[in-house]
């Protein structure tokens, strides 16, 4: 892992302040806001995959993107069973989050990042750091916090990949309007849909075992004719036990609560 001063503020694409359950939601959606991009909702996986990189920062007493098995964001999300493609990460440590999020507002790497309009949700987690603060707007010897916020880019609603009689079932509803045909690659052979409604947008697959080794992609044709790949589906997913595998479990999209 690199290290670097607190609080440097870094940036990466894929991909307590004073208390643990203080939220960057509220700066997060004002500052999109005003800027025109739309708001972006909580999600459970995306604060725990955030709370885990949070506590190894500070830990560490770094703030990298990088894990020091070379691990990304995006990998770390995978780790957890997260599928989405895209996900976008900001770090940064603070004697507050308040003085993070100025901090963020300011930067012409952070600040775009955060405004991106494809995002659709977002996840965070914080954890102390007893570093002192080597940049300005500090106290320095003082305690500190280490934040990360972790976004993605979600465009299959209501996916759910469970176990059926040895099969996968991979099955939910495309958000794009312009998505004419669900596409399920297992490597670089294509799956027929076992359903497909097109008014609704809603597809279910069934993946023969011979099909399931290593990974999946799932995606859509959309009106250019182009595949765009939505989500991509490898172990823990595929691996888990039944409902457990899934991304979008129960409970997923509720707002974290807060740590005692």
């Amino acid at each position: 892992m690199k290290r670097a001063l607190l609080p440097l503020l870094l940036i990466s694409v894929l991909s307590s302040a004073a208390a643990a359950d203080v939220s960057p939601l509220a700066w997060v959606n004002a500052l999109r806001s005003r800027a025109g991009s739309p708001p972006v909702e909580a999600d459970v996986l995306l604060s725990k995959t955030a709370s885990s990189w949070a506590s190894a920062l500070a830990a560490a007493g770094v703030l990298s993107h990088r894990g020091s098995d070379g691990s990304s964001a995006l990998d770390r999300y995978r780790r957890l069973g997260g599928t989405e493609v895209r996900v976008g990460e900001i770090l940064g440590a603070g004697p507050a989050l308040a003085d993070i999020e100025a901090a963020w507002e300011k930067s012409p790497d952070h600040r775009p990042l955060v405004l991106k309009p494809y995002w659709t949700h977002v996840g965070w987690g914080s954890a102390p750091g007893g570093a002192p603060v080597g940049a300005p707007g500090g106290a320095p010897g003082g305690e500190v916090v280490v934040f990360v916020v972790l976004f993605c880019q979600k465009l299959v609603d209501g996916l759910l990949i469970e176990e059926r009689e040895g099969s996968l079932e991979v099955r939910g509803s495309l958000r794009p309007p312009d998505a004419r045909l669900p596409a399920l690659l297992a490597g670089i052979r294509g799956i027929e849909p076992a359903e497909w409604d097109p008014r609704g947008r809603r597809f279910r697959f069934l993946v023969p075992p011979e099909e399931r080794a290593g990974y999946l992609r799932l995606g859509y044709i959309g009106g250019t004719g182009d595949l765009v790949v939505t989500n991509a589906i490898t172990p823990p997913a595929i691996t888990s036990p039944p409902g457990t595998g899934s991304p979008e479990a129960p409970g997923r999209f509720e707002a974290p609560a807060a740590r005692p």
